[in-house]
């Protein structure tokens, strides 16, 4: 069975809301734009909420986490709810069976009641990050919902799958909790043994994360889990309308786009090198996490006056790197406007020991903190990061993303389970002193809610044994730890005892670099319309090693039988979520905006035939001092003539234009 044939298998019921529109809907949970700019929704008993009132308070928690929900950043005019809008229709949950039959994932079906069973149209979309089911609502879906798409959302095997080893319970899909490991409908349950035993009697508190534990690398079966939930939707869809319309649909009789953010983007891409049967007519992929790690060899990234050789890099890597490095780094930062600069300089005490550390391991040039922290500063940008990135160290390093990617990823690609624990690390909720402690009741019954499928998230922390072998939150990371966790080729020159390292990395990190292998992307996604849009500001996911690297190995190998487009937009940046904090909305613009523009060029394309602009990067305003009210001046324009702002690429070489 070729990869694209790939079926769902719905385990047990499905479960089926109506939405009126009002009380409750499709798009805002019933919140409407007071209630997603106000404060999470309650339940009415905070020990047992009912499945509608954890959907409310997940959705919320999506739409505040992902873009920014305030009228002078733009929601409500120029994307999302537009004029408080909500969607009446009908909702379906559902639990479907993995192709290897390992586990399951979470499927979601919104079919709006402007829904045409006789034209039918389904946006396929899949969870940025790690987050549940409802984690593209706010982003891929709010456009398609508003135009009578039905949506069909997978969280790709990640989700908020979380197992709470003192209790041994988890989450069934609709965010209730449930102790019965065979419950079909449980996200994510360990397996039960002897080893599993031992470690939670030695390690008590430990809660564990499906993406990170289940032994599986997810990301390795994300385009196979969105071509299943495409499957299941048309399943869902027949249940609701085969009967009506005498016939049954199907993706060949129907539109079908597929959209993401981030993770979802990389899903994206993933499921339509896989589609070999040809379901999707058309995508958009945001921010990707692209991987095509070894597939750039001989091409270079033209940026102005630079030269990159080395595009591409793993995922992992560019973690580990910035793992290592920012921490010093933003020390050679002066810009007092780049967001958060006031708390990294508030932790310059434990950023300079960060240096000095990297300076003992032989990992920094000696001397003064400043010549170090320059340095560190120069090592990134050789590494292909741009400038326009590192301002955002700073909030990287306050929401201290590098630990706990770092630590997550390698656990996924190593597929190594919970009781194979790595450097000590683990996650549990955590008291006052970071010490680990019993989640409790209240906390537990919210966590699927507001949790995002990887700690620091909803009071559980990443923690390790100090210096002292205590147990404790290690949010921040140390320099250890990033030691442990650093490829060789990143320790070349360090002269950091070999024995202060764990005894197990190098199988650890051999383990690491498998899983990475069963990551690359061909960069081949097909012969239709598929856009590329990434923010040239993105310090999370570099546009060198993601969105850059995968169209420049198209263009070398695919070139104009693909029709991709790449569009960098040039004030965009990867969290819109924090775009009305001081810092980020007086510099950014939101990469939703242009995520429902793309979407409409999509549609265009995909249903009249009005071909796509081509590649460009798009020369966006920021918002400047005060941050007045998001204008669509300062988004920018996307031209059918782009003239020097065209972005090229050949056998050799992609040129993108300064």
């Amino acid at each position: 069975m070729t990869v694209s044939q790939v079926r769902a298998e719905i385990l047990g019921q499905p479960l089926r809301l109506v939405l009126d529109g009002r009380d409750d809907d499709l798009l805002t949970a019933g919140l409407g734009l007071a209630g997603l700019r106000g404060d999470p929704p309650g339940f009415a008993d905070p020990l047992a909420p009912t499945r509608r009132e954890l959907r409310r308070r997940a959705v919320h928690a999506a739409y505040r986490g992902l873009v920014d929900v305030s009228d002078p950043g733009g929601f409500g005019r120029l994307y999302g709810p537009i004029g408080d809008r909500r969607v009446a229709g009908v909702e379906y949950l559902v639990a479907v069976r993995t192709p290897d039959g390992a586990g399951c994932t979470t499927v979601l079906l919104q079919i709006p009641a402007e829904f045409d069973p006789a034209a039918p149209r389904l946006v396929a979309v899949a969870s940025s990050g790690s987050r549940g089911v409802y984690g593209a609502l706010p982003t891929a879906a709010e456009w398609a919902l508003q135009r009578g798409y039905a949506v069909v959302h997978t969280d790709k095997g990640t989700g908020i799958g979380v197992w709470d080893l003192d209790r041994a319970r988890g989450y069934r899909i609709d965010g209730t909790l449930s102790a019965d490991p065979d419950d079909p409908a449980i996200g994510y349950a360990p397996r039960l043994d002897a080893e599993l035993s031992v470690y939670t009697a030695r390690e008590p508190h430990t809660l564990l994360f499906k993406h990170a534990q289940s032994g599986l690398n997810p990301e390795a079966d994300w385009g196979s889990y969105l071509l299943q939930a495409i499957d299941a939707a048309f399943q869902l869809l027949n249940l609701e309308y085969a009967a009506r319309e005498r016939r049954a649909l199907s993706p060949a009789q129907s539109v079908v786009l597929a959209v993401g953010i981030s993770n979802g983007g990389a899903t994206v891409l993933r499921a339509l090198e896989r589609d070999r049967a040809g379901w999707i007519s058309g995508a958009l992929a945001v921010e990707p996490s692209a991987m095509v790690s070894g597939r750039t060899l001989g091409l270079q990234i033209h940026y102005g006056a630079s030269r990159l050789a080395d595009a591409g890099i793993a995922l992992y890597d560019y973690t580990s790197l910035h793992y290592l490095y920012q921490g010093a780094a933003v020390l050679a930062d002066l810009d007092a406007t780049a967001p958060l600069h006031g708390a990294t300089q508030a932790a310059r005490p434990w950023l300079e020991r960060w240096c000095r550390a990297l300076q003992d391991a032989g990992l920094l040039v000696g001397g003064p903190i400043a010549a170090a922290a320059v340095d560190a500063r120069e090592r990134l940008l050789a590494a292909g990061i741009l400038a326009d990135a590192l301002p955002m160290g700073h909030f990287n390093l306050v929401a201290s993303l590098w630990p706990a990617l770092t630590a997550s990823y390698a656990w996924a690609y190593a597929r190594r389970l919970p009781w194979q624990a790595y450097a000590g690390i683990r996650f549990a909720a955590t008291d006052a002193a970071g010490l680990p402690r019993a989640l409790g009741d209240a906390e537990a019954a919210r966590l699927w809610a507001d949790g995002t499928g990887i700690a620091p998230t909803a009071g559980v922390s990443l923690v390790a044994r100090d210096d002292s072998g205590v147990a404790r939150a290690m949010n921040g990371g140390s320099v250890e730890l990033a030691l442990a966790f650093a490829p060789d080729r990143l320790l070349d020159t360090a002269s950091v005892p070999r024995s202060g390292l764990p005894a197990d990395r190098d199988e650890m990190l051999a383990a690491v670099r498998r899983g990475q292998e069963e990551v690359v992307m061909n960069a081949r996604p097909g012969h239709r319309p598929v856009i590329l849009l990434h923010g040239r500001c993105d310090g999370l996911i570099p546009v060198n090693h993601s969105s850059r690297a995968y169209y420049a190995v198209n263009q070398r190998e695919r070139g104009a039988r693909d029709e991709l487009r790449y569009y960098e937009l040039a004030h965009g940046q990867h969290f819109d979520g924090y775009l009305g904090l001081p810092g980020f909305a007086e510099r950014y613009v939101p990469m939703q905006a242009w995520t429902t523009r793309c979407l409409a060029l999509l549609e265009a394309r995909v249903q009249r035939g009005e071909a796509l602009p081509p590649s460009q990067v798009i020369r966006s305003r920021p918002r400047g001092a005060g941050a007045p009210p998001l204008a669509a001046e300062h988004l920018g324009t996307l031209e059918r003539a782009p003239g020097t702002d065209l972005i090229q690429g050949t056998d050799s070489a992609l040129t993108v234009p300064d």
